[in-house]
């Protein structure tokens, strides 16, 4: 079969909606089917108790698990559901973002190329905080180029508003703004925002977002802060955690990975105010996670920290493809190459989870030890406890339980 002229650009003009769709639907098979992961318990359990912020996190990922079951009860794909519909909006917010800065084409490019990066096409399968990370992530900078380029007060306020969200979603959300600021010292052209009335009200907006975690921190001796900063990690070297930006290239697949580090090292020599504020951004992401990936906790998953910082960087990533490939006699094929592994690799990766949910049905072929149980055996678990319960307790126990 030959490879088109343009193999990017036939693709996300044929076959974006049915790509898209393939990965819709095993997101939501496996959504509805697999139990909680221990995190999803946390924000479920914290849900029935509102508050602005808690031990681990601010209000974000609970607010929106109650938002869940207060519609469907309390099932796991309550708990995910609108955690569920933030992630399969995340190509369409892409492209939205993407659109004032490389035109129609290239953003239906990037939403394309946003199914090829595993971890990022399986956000919304679980109701974990980095889906409303990204989300709130990718709308603020859609925002800021807006406000820059009309000084529209509407788009300062949302971007202020929605950087405040963002800022109670995750202490990670913080590398974004972190990157506009270092934007405007960096920037010639941008610093002139310092004195634009208008901006700093978008940063007073945005600075509400500290509220609930100072709050927290102020009223439990920074317990919030001291976890991860201090508690979380051993602060002690690891080799292995070189192994780092090797263990991204792997779960991004190594040629979207090879693409994402040349587009982001291209944007840093831009000129450009918006492309030079992608590079900043994933920059914080990619060098400060890759520096701390010796020091961090080898018993937590971390290896998804990064992935904020990548998601941008596809906006300018079709335009980089093209310059890399346009000079080598096989770059149609390289380009397609990189497009089957990735988009292959996201689907791999949402089977690889979503298997869990026929634990039942597949052990017996697979064998034991061979399939994860963090999202499965929750249901005889808690049967087998209420007989426990039934036929040695009167009154209901205080039930404690660990993962």
């Amino acid at each position: 079969m030959s490879i088109p002229t343009d193999p990017l650009r036939h693709l996300a003009s044929h076959w974006l909606w049915p790509l898209g769709a393939l990965i819709f639907a095993l997101k939501a098979l496996f959504a509805f089917r697999l139990e909680l992961y221990s995190d999803e318990i946390f924000y479920w359990f914290e849900s029935t108790r509102p508050a602005l912020a808690y031990s681990d996190l601010p209000f974000m990922s609970s607010l929106l698990a109650g938002l869940g079951t207060a519609v469907l009860g309390d099932t796991p794909f309550a708990v995910r559901l609108p955690f569920f519909l933030i992630g399969c909006s995340l190509p369409a917010v892409l492209y939205w973002t993407a659109l004032p800065l490389v035109g129609k084409a290239e953003a239906r490019e990037a939403a394309l190329l946003s199914l090829c990066l595993p971890l990022a096409s399986s956000l919304g399968l679980l109701a974990v905080p980095d889906v409303p990370l990204v989300f709130l992530g990718l709308l603020a900078i859609g925002f800021f180029i807006r406000a820059r380029a009309t000084d529209s007060l509407t788009h300062w306020l949302a971007t202020g508003v929605v950087v405040a969200l963002g800022l109670s979603t995750h202490y990670r959300f913080s590398l974004f703004p972190a990157g506009a600021v270092l934007l405007l010292l960096w920037d010639s052209s941008s610093r002139q925002l310092w004195r634009n009335p208008r901006t700093l009200i978008a940063f007073v907006i945005a600075a509400a977002g500290l509220v609930p975690v100072i709050l927290f921190n102020a009223s439990h001796q920074m317990g919030s802060l001291a976890f991860y900063l201090v508690d979380r990690h051993p602060w002690e070297f690891r080799p292995a955690g070189l192994l780092h930006l090797f263990e991204q290239a792997l779960l991004s697949t190594p040629l979207l990975y090879g693409l994402l580090l040349a587009t982001g090292l291209g944007l840093l020599r831009s000129a450009e105010p918006n492309a030079r504020l992608v590079a900043l951004i994933a920059a914080l992401h990619i060098v400060l996670y890759a520096a701390l990936a010796p020091f961090s906790d080898p018993t937590s998953t971390t290896l998804h920290w990064p992935l904020a910082g990548y998601i941008p960087l596809l906006i300018y990533a079709p335009a980089a493809l093209r310059r890399l490939t346009s000079s080598f006699a096989i770059g149609r094929r390289v380009t397609a190459l990189l497009f089957g592994i990735g988009y292959l690799g996201s689907l791999t990766a949402l089977i690889g989870v979503g298997s869990q949910s026929l634990h039942t049905q597949l052990q017996p072929i697979l064998g034991m030890g061979v399939l994860s149980t963090k999202m499965a055996g929750w249901a005889p678990f808690a049967a087998e406890t209420r007989l426990v319960v039934a036929a040695h307790f009167e009154e209901p126990p205080l039930i404690v339980t660990d993962n």
